[in-house]
């Protein structure tokens, strides 16, 4: 399983807003999902034995798959994360900026709207929208079972 190495000490929000910045640097559709494709060229794959029905997400137009574990020690989600489809991949590189390496509270403290705002709202079908929205309700519900099942602080 491929995982950051050091943690993320930026808070959820100055990395949506660093996202948001990036996003709002191209003209257009076609430059924002080129933007899309090139995140998803760079995101590590997963190791083969991760690729399994355990992790992969159901009701994806692609296969997509999670692997969310938490990390007792340090209290932090590792999060690994594949897709065969190239945008897919780019998408799943955004949530792991967002999330990755995260306190569990901090995950269920932050729901995915800079998603939305950047490219599911806007631009993707309904069913790759559909597949990134399970693939974070995957994460939180990780992060929710990881700190001890309480409820999640919003809905994903």
């Amino acid at each position: 399983m491929t995982m950051l190495d050091s943690p993320i000490e930026e808070p959820i929000a100055e990395v949506a807003a660093q996202l948001e910045a990036e996003f709002a640097a191209f003209a257009d559709f076609t430059e924002r999902v080129g933007h899309v494709l090139s995140l998803g060229r760079r995101l590590p794959r997963l190791a083969p034995e991760d690729c399994c029905e355990d992790n992969r997400v159901k009701g994806c137009q692609s296969q997509v798959w999670v692997v969310a574990e938490h990390d007792a020690d340090q209290d932090r989600m590792r999060l690994a994360l594949d897709s065969d489809a190239m945008l897919m991949r780019g998408l799943l590189a955004m949530v792991l900026r967002l999330y990755g390496d995260r306190r569990p509270d901090e995950i269920l403290a932050y729901s995915p709207e800079v998603v939305e705002r950047l490219l599911v709202g806007r631009s993707l079908a309904p069913s790759r929208a559909n597949g990134l929205y399970l693939v974070v309700k995957r994460i939180r519900a990780a992060a929710a079972a990881a700190s001890g099942g309480r409820q999640m602080a919003r809905e994903a």
